[in-house]
């Protein structure tokens, strides 16, 4: 072989160990598709409206929620004169107060008080269960007490499993069987209250019981990348049933530690207690939820 062929060869080896060279530092430049993060899951709130989600708060987290519906029925007078009271804004509202902080990272607990009736709730949750390949939805169980007049009057333990179903990154499906103690004694309003919420509450049927057993369903979607409709309905079982279920359907925005909700409903219930005996048969209220983790 003569030089000047060697030559050319040790010449077109190195070009050829160049060229193996250059797509892995390509490579190393450009960012890798499997590193990118999924988007996150639907599952962005301990709430649906009212229903318990099964999302957990991390060890020593805290979570503040305001709930608010306006006491003026949508469907009450025409179009004008809802105008007139800027769609329900110049009315009363039903405002709630809620704080939770985690105990661990499975373990929380909170308290809740409403001015209806001026009921605190105590409650703790257990999120035992997480979706995965082998086990299809993720388990919290729940157990409350309320009572009404500061809690003082009318206690309501209540007992609850929360189950969701998250598909994609997009939806995520809820259900929430509950039963609660005395709720007939805690169905009445009086006063003021009887009279600005006509429709709420209902007297006392033996026929049913004392108690009642009832069913969350629901579900939020994402519809843009921070935007989501959320929707419920709980309907009751068995036990005291003093009108229909309650439902709900709201409009989220989430940003950073923070969820707006505006949303509308068939009752100022924002406890298991309250859930279990409000929803009207024929009013619709419109309200918020402002939720913050920090």
């Amino acid at each position: 072989m003569s030089h000047r062929l060697e030559s050319c060869l040790i010449r077109a080896g190195l070009l050829l160990a160049a060229l193996l060279l250059i797509p892995p530092a390509a490579a190393a430049q450009t960012p890798d598709a499997s590193s990118t993060p999924p988007p996150p899951p639907a599952e962005i709130e301990l709430n649906l409206i009212n229903l318990p989600t099964t999302r957990s708060l991390k060890r020593h987290q805290s979570y503040f929620r305001l709930t608010h519906r306006f006491a003026r029925d949508l469907r009450r007078g025409d179009f004008g004169q809802l105008a007139e009271d800027l769609f329900s804004l110049d009315n009363g509202a039903i405002i709630g107060l809620e704080y939770r902080f985690g105990i661990t990272e499975r373990l929380q607990a909170g308290v809740h008080r409403s001015i209806l009736s001026k009921t605190i709730e105590t409650f703790g949750r257990y999120d035992g269960w997480r979706q995965s390949e082998t086990l299809p939805v993720s388990i919290s169980l729940i157990g409350s007490i309320e009572a009404l007049n500061n809690m003082q009057e009318h206690p309501q333990p209540a007992i609850a499993a929360a189950l969701s179903r998250t598909v994609g990154s997009r939806l995520v499906l809820y259900s929430m069987p509950a039963f609660v103690w005395n709720t007939a004694a805690a169905d009445f309003l009086s006063g003021h209250e009887a009279h600005q919420h006509e429709g709420i509450g209902g007297a006392v049927d033996d026929d049913h019981g004392d108690h009642t057993m009832l069913l969350g369903l629901g579900g939020r979607v994402r519809v843009r990348p921070s935007v989501f409709v959320a929707g419920e309905y709980t309907p009751r079982l068995a036990g005291y049933d003093p009108g229909r279920g309650t439902w709900g359907v709201a409009l989220e925005k989430k940003t950073d530690g923070h969820t707006l909700q505006i949303n509308f409903t068939n009752s100022f219930g924002t406890t298991l207690g309250q859930l279990a005996r409000l929803g009207s048969l024929h009013d619709v209220y419109l309200g918020f939820n402002i939720t913050r983790l920090f």
